[in-house]
């Protein structure tokens, strides 16, 4: 044997070694937070004491809380409410969100551009400020659209925000930006000229749109309606501020109220939970079965094809302003009825004179209060920045491991991170709150535990993000690499991490978005010492500080304004130029 075989051999062995221990890492780490978690859950719905009492560990296991929550008819009525409640605001989304992927990008639309960069912008703003924007609209009592049509027709009343439909058409704007989203690449994808030549025989636009359009993006049409209902089963701030006086309980709120009012039900909240998972679980799994017969509905092909927009005449002004309408729906109408109640000293209708009231008192006390509202800023910017940065470096070795290594044991990785998707964020918060009532770590009321929670939740959606650029990256570079003596770290380090800097930064963004802005995992693990945003926001419209609180949910709006603008900055500079 040569002696540069005796040295590449036990160099060989010492990278695999290595490779293996962080492999091993990776899925102990997964394990414990995601599979132990969830644990927790299923092991709380069968015992009949609470996390911490004697006889909590012990093996024998009870169906008494599967027993009590089927006994309850309120058990069933939030089966029903959270089913119908997902269907109805999934459909809605679903129209709104169908309608500005095509008029952006298969129409000749006027400002179409616009129209698309308002939606996604949209996404920065927290949910629990459109809902409360749109309560401060349409409430029975203290609604400006009320106060404004009482003053034209003399009846009180005439819109009620807490209702159903109410709940449906809040969320369904909500979730408008999106089903844009996700359908968006699927219009832009589709090969035109199946299109062109239903118009040439004298289909016309909208019979070509529902016999051609429509049924070529059927796979993209049928995984974002599945998307959509699950994100709304899970869904918390609507059910939540509006759903109480509405009387429309769903699975998300009896969770939480069992776990945060007295007396708490450790073991019917789980048992909801369990409910919760199953449902999110099964829609998934027909998710994942529609997307496998995709191919079925493949219209792109190795012949060339140009993407051409359709041409709608003069209705282009029609659709025009249908677009403008549900984007000022989506974000003007909560951005401007917060703006304007941050402003008033007390809550006026515009037919009285607004300017009578107007202060910039609000702002001053909150900045006047720093532990109450600038240190839950910082909170949610330390989370925000924390939860984004450790997700994208886990992700991204997760990433080499499964795609570009042959260690077994690696598909664990994918499958363990991906799970969470299932897991809805109550759920997921409940989970994290058992689960250190009972491991001897005194992470409870600090932010530790909420970043924890936010990094198993976001782990599948930062994942999708790096995937996908990882796959584009051949590996000749590294065992380029390997041939003069770099060892798999360093070539993870200096190879692997620059080329993925786009995949990166769009994953570390939408991260960084989401952690900033989510409430319920936060509402969930809060305590006096690490409360954020959001759940500040919950906590001046528990109070009934309607004025603070959209000065506060201003400030925020303005604060993710400026974060977007410098990582967009940063985007254009390092991210764009290196991709692969």
């Amino acid at each position: 044997m040569s002696v540069a075989s005796d040295i590449a051999e036990p160099r060989s062995r010492q990278i695999l070694n290595w490779r293996t221990v962080v492999l091993s890492a990776l899925i102990l780490l997964l394990l414990y937070q995601v599979a132990v978690p969830l644990f927790m859950v299923a092991w709380t719905s069968f015992k009949t004491m609470r996390p911490g009492e004697a006889g909590f560990l012990d093996l024998t296991l009870s169906f008494a809380n599967y027993a009590r929550a089927f006994a309850e008819p309120r058990f069933w009525r939030a089966t029903q409410n959270t089913l119908t409640f997902s269907l109805a605001s999934s459909a809605f989304a679903f129209v709104g969100g169908a309608f500005l992927a095509w008029v952006v990008d298969r129409t000749d639309t006027p400002l179409a551009r616009l129209v698309g960069l308002l939606t996604l912008g949209r996404i920065i703003i927290p949910g629990i400020l459109i809902t409360v924007s749109w309560i401060l609209v349409a409430s029975p009592t203290i609604g400006l659209a009320n106060g404004m049509l009482f003053a034209l027709t003399g009846v009180k009343g005439l819109l009620n925000i807490y209702s159903f439909w109410g709940m449906v058409w809040v969320h369904g704007l909500e979730m408008v930006p999106l089903a844009y989203l996700l359908l968006s690449a699927a219009f832009q994808a589709m090969d035109p000229r199946l299109e062109e030549a239903s118009v040439m025989t004298g289909a016309g636009i909208w019979r070509t749109l529902r016999r051609i359009t429509l049924p070529l993006a059927a796979p993209a049409i049928g995984a974002a309606l599945l998307l959509l209902f699950v994100t709304t089963i899970e869904t918390f701030e609507v059910p939540l501020l509006m759903g109480g006086r509405a009387r429309v309980p769903v699975y998300a709120t009896e969770i939480y109220l069992k776990t945060s009012r007295t007396p708490i039900d450790w073991g019917i909240a789980s048992t909801y939970a369990m409910a919760l998972m199953v449902v999110s679980i099964a829609l998934l799994a027909l998710y994942f079965r529609l997307m496998r017969h995709s191919e079925r509905y493949q219209t792109i092909t190795g012949k060339d094809y140009r993407p051409r927009r359709v041409e709608l005449g003069r209705w282009k002004y029609a659709t025009c302003a249908a677009a403008l309408l549900i984007v000022f729906l989506t974000t003007g109408v909560p951005f401007l009825m917060m703006l304007y109640a941050s402003f008033m000293s007390e809550y006026a209708s515009l037919t009285a004179n607004p300017f009578e009231y107007f202060t910039v008192a609000n702002y001053t006390t909150l900045f006047s209060q720093p532990d109450y509202a600038i240190k839950p800023l910082i909170n949610s910017t330390l989370l925000g920045l924390g939860t984004a940065t450790a997700v994208m470096l886990i992700v991204s070795a997760i990433a080499y491991f499964v795609h570009k290594t042959r260690i077994p044991g690696r598909k664990a990785l994918d499958v363990l991170a991906f799970a969470a998707i299932a897991v809805p964020s109550v759920v997921l918060g409940a989970a994290f709150l058992w689960l250190y009532l009972l491991v001897p770590v005194p992470i409870l009321g600090t932010l530790f535990i909420i970043g924890l929670a936010y990094v198993t939740k976001y782990l599948p959606f930062a994942l999708r993000f790096v995937t996908t650029s990882m796959v584009q990256i051949h590996p000749e570079l590294e065992e380029a690499a390997q041939v003069s003596g770099a060892p798999w770290w360093k070539n993870f380090l200096r190879i692997y991490l620059p080329l993925l800097k786009p995949g990166l930064m769009a994953g570390w963004f939408w991260v960084m978005v989401h952690a900033y802005r989510e409430l319920t995992i936060a509402l969930m693990l809060v305590r006096a010492d690490n409360r954020t945003a959001a759940t500040v926001i919950f906590d001046l419209w528990e109070n009934g500080s309607f004025q603070a609180l959209s000065a506060f949910g201003v400030i925020l709006f303005l604060l993710l304004i400026a974060l977007v603008t410098v990582f967009h900055g940063i985007s254009r500079r390092y991210g764009i130029r290196e991709q692969v």
